[in-house]
């Protein structure tokens, strides 16, 4: 039985450009319609939390407020109308939307200032999450390595499977190879292509691409890659490439490495407001471009289909977690992330 106000520990945004500040927090309770509690065990740090943190979205108009939108933990309470999950089931807390309601966003206290929130945040002990930000998952799971499926490996293995319809014959190319990159180049190895080109500028991360299935590595600060693309497909180009990286340079080149015709799919998040440039003749003969938003996921179905590859040793998940530190250490796995070290961050809460 959960009794209220609940009061917890929560790294809060205050200032972009600046750590995290940890503040003790109300939830005062009760929980509304379709909203869950949820006390969490671990959780991952996404490239979307430093984009916020950085200000990179623009004027951030809710400061302050909670980040993070991928965890693991344990329901405490369930608000009116919440069918989907129950007291004491273990969750995965994600920020794509799955089945259920989609409840107020909660309000939280410091003192008299309001705390602003989303229908999912992660940086806090407890989380007032909406039912269709949830999904349950097997007791017995992995809960260090879990949160990953939160965003990380939908996203990257969403690309594949539910966006770039990749054939046997087909050459794949991976601009970018940090943790959904990673992933990308583990799900295309499940399609089998003819090839998988990992290509980055940094030399560990495209050691842990050949690791986990790429065939050839291409660092793009020391080779044109657009021509070593060409090289390595004969002259033609990859058929599918897909781009994680938001960076407006890198992207610009990424489409240069695609056949024609061939598919370009952009995973990673650009700058907002940010123009690229395109050779329109090849788009016109079917060099296509287009938008995978977090491996257009739905929950629900691709978070079980994804644990069962992970647990039958088509993706290796745990292996990508290069750091898990404590929780009062999150603005350490910040710098870590903003660092551009390959793999993912896992925060641990007491519990």
């Amino acid at each position: 039985m959960v009794t209220y106000p609940l009061t917890f520990k929560a790294a809060v945004l205050e200032k972009n450009n600046a750590p995290l500040i940890f503040r003790e927090i109300t939830f005062k309770g009760p929980l509304k319609p379709g909203q869950v509690l949820v006390k969490l065990y671990f959780t991952g740090i996404c490239g979307k939390q430093i984009e916020e943190i950085d200000g990179l979205g623009g004027p951030d108009a809710f400061i302050p407020h909670l980040l993070g939108h991928e965890a693991t933990g344990i329901v405490m309470d369930v608000g009116p109308g919440v069918k989907k999950v129950n007291t004491d089931d273990s969750v995965i807390l994600h920020w794509m939307k799955g089945s259920g309601m989609q409840s107020e966003t909660p309000l939280y206290n410091l003192g008299d200032e309001r705390i602003n929130a989303g229908w999912v945040t992660t940086f806090n002990e407890y989380a007032i999450v909406s039912e269709n930000r949830v999904t349950a998952i097997p007791a017995d799971s992995d809960m260090e390595s879990s949160p990953l499926f939160g965003c990380a490996v939908t996203t990257g293995a969403g690309a594949i499977f539910n966006d770039a319809n990749i054939k046997p014959h087909h050459s794949v190319v991976v601009y970018g190879c940090g943790g959904v990159g990673l992933f990308v180049i583990q799900a295309a190895k499940v399609m089998s292509p003819k090839q998988i080109i990992a290509v980055d500028i940094n030399e560990e991360a495209l050691t842990l691409a050949k690791k986990f299935g790429a065939t050839s590595m291409v660092n793009a600060s020391k080779l044109d890659p657009i021509k070593e693309v060409k090289r390595l497909t004969n002259g033609k180009g990859a058929e599918r490439v897909i781009i994680i990286t938001g960076n407006k340079q890198a992207i610009e080149t990424a489409i240069e490495t695609a056949s024609i015709p061939g598919e370009c799919i952009q995973v990673g998040v650009p700058v907002v407001g940010e123009e690229i440039s395109i050779n329109g003749h090849a788009l016109m003969h079917k060099r296509n471009i287009s938008g995978s938003l977090g491996g257009s996921t739905f929950p629900d179905i691709d978070i079980p289909a994804y644990m069962n590859l992970n647990d039958c040793g088509k993706l290796n998940v745990k292996g990508l977690i290069t750091k898990v530190l404590p929780f009062e250490q999150i603005n350490e796995g910040i710098d870590f992330v903003r660092g551009q070290n390959p793999g993912r961050v896992i925060v641990k809460f007491e519990n």
